[in-house]
């Protein structure tokens, strides 16, 4: 198992290990420590001097501790500089691996976009949408395909390392942003006039899917409360990564649930809470009673009121959240997605942000709170969502099977719940302020609360298409 974390963003362009970051930390602050000793020193030195010690009739061994203290500054001196030598040598090359992984991936999406492009361009448009429309439909049913019973999902189990790989995840990234391109050079827009113009990647080919005609499948429906449950009360709100993930609600244990909200109360101060979204249960792209389906996760991609989106907002009216009410989020998956478009809608009091195996890249998030995004390098979900432009947002980054086996027990194992755990479990146990600091902001949040209650919510679909 890869136990390394990457983390980026939180406004600065350094790439690195969670193991470097402590590193350059702890370097900086044995800096720090060997400069208030030489201080220290240097006024010991300056009182009590070689006069003063004759004049009190100091031994002579007393006499030659001045020789010692200037010895010791001077090393103390030595070390200081040493160990701010370092600390600038590693934070440098984090951040030239940043600029340079930057550089990279940009190229990679303007080829990509280029290729798209040509496709779009030089291959037949079917009622108005190039092939590539087509082709991401077909790819919703091929996942519905690996993720449902029968022979070539098995087929796929013995064959997930395709799926869970980097490389291929990377090649997802910049495939979803590059579909709008193949639309323009199909519509016989000019290839250098389409990067102007282009709309968001895969906000854009999303929308396409959800039109009538084109993806009349994928059709959104009302939602309504099936079930509301009085959960037990947690003995203390959810403190760490590992415990806010844990208290995100699986549907198939949970007795359908996918929304649970918890209410901290403090005498004197408005009541805050903290709301959990579930993950996909179906992915089925024909709508039934299950609102966590394909059609809400194309929904969300496109920015439209989903059926997830839209019982999430109800679920949090039913629990007294109001546009003014101090409010945290915490989702997988499409819980994630979910809870990214609540908060950059503006509509709530937004207080923080967290995110495990969710396509949230090119969403707008909050930048004057903390935003933490958990990915898997070999999981293809996130990278549905295209690269990230919230750049204040804290980026963990984290290769579930690098140096393992794969197990066979799922098609896209890196997106499995159980590994995000074994992540967030990581992040609790890092040592860098990178990661530090956004936590610390986010249990703060709860801090001083007397009462914490805990509801669970069902909602489905009115009515199917």
């Amino acid at each position: 198992m890869s136990d390394e974390l990457t983390i980026s963003g939180g406004s600065s362009i350094a790439v690195a290990t969670d193991e470097l970051f402590a590193s350059a930390q702890a370097l900086g602050d044995l800096a720090a420590e060997a400069a208030a000793l030489r201080v220290r020193l240097a006024t010991i030195d300056r009182y009590l001097t070689l006069d003063q010690l004759e004049a009190a009739g100091a031994p002579t061994g007393a006499a030659r501790a001045e020789d010692d203290i200037d010895g010791a500054r001077s090393k103390l001196a030595e070390l200081e500089g040493d160990a701010r030598a370092v600390q600038w040598v590693l934070t440098t090359a984090a951040e030239r691996y940043g600029y340079v992984e930057q550089v990279v991936d940009r190229l990679g999406q303007e080829l990509a976009g280029g290729v798209g492009w040509l496709i779009g361009r030089f291959l037949p448009v079917v009622g108005g949408i190039a092939l590539p429309g087509l082709v991401g439909l077909a790819g919703g049913f091929a996942l519905a395909a690996l993720l449902s019973p029968g022979g070539f999902r098995q087929l796929m189990k013995r064959n997930n390392w395709l799926l869970t790989n980097p490389a291929t995840a990377t090649l997802v990234r910049n495939a979803a942003m590059s579909v709008d391109d193949a639309i323009l050079g199909a519509a016989g827009v000019p290839a250098f006039v389409g990067p102007a113009i282009a709309p968001v990647g895969l906000a854009f080919t999303a929308y396409t899917l959800l039109r009538p005609g084109v993806g009349g499948v994928l059709t959104e429906t009302p939602v309504r409360l099936a079930s509301s449950t009085s959960l037990p009360s947690p003995a203390a709100p959810a403190i760490g990564f590992a415990e806010r993930l844990a208290r995100v609600p699986d549907p198939d244990v949970n007795g359908g649930a996918q929304v649970v909200v918890e209410r901290y109360s403090t005498p004197g101060q408005p009541d805050r809470f903290e709301v959990f979204v579930a993950g996909t249960v179906t992915f089925s792209p024909v709508a039934d009673a299950e609102p966590w389906d394909m059609t809400s996760n194309i929904a969300n991609a496109a920015g439209a009121g989903s059926g997830s989106y839209e019982a999430v907002v109800e679920a949090m009216r039913l629990a007294g959240v109001g546009a003014e009410s101090p409010v945290q989020f915490t989702g997988y998956s499409q819980g994630g997605a979910v809870v990214g478009r609540l908060a950059a809608s503006g509509d709530y009091n937004t207080q923080g942000v967290v995110t495990f195996g969710a396509p949230v890249g090119q969403m707008q998030l909050p930048s004057d709170i903390p935003v933490v995004l958990v990915s898997h390098t070999d999981d293809i979900v996130p990278p549905l969502g295209g690269p990230n432009v919230s750049r204040h947002a804290v980026i963990v980054e984290r290769e579930a099977f690098g140096g393992r086996e794969i197990p066979q027990d799922y098609a896209v194992p890196a997106h499995h719940y159980e590994y995000y755990q074994e992540t967030a479990q990581l992040m609790d146990e890092a040592r860098s302020d990178q990661l530090r600091d956004p936590i610390e902001r986010l249990d703060a949040f709860s801090a001083g609360a007397t009462s914490v209650t805990s509801t669970s919510y069902r909602f489905e679909r009115v009515s199917a298409p």
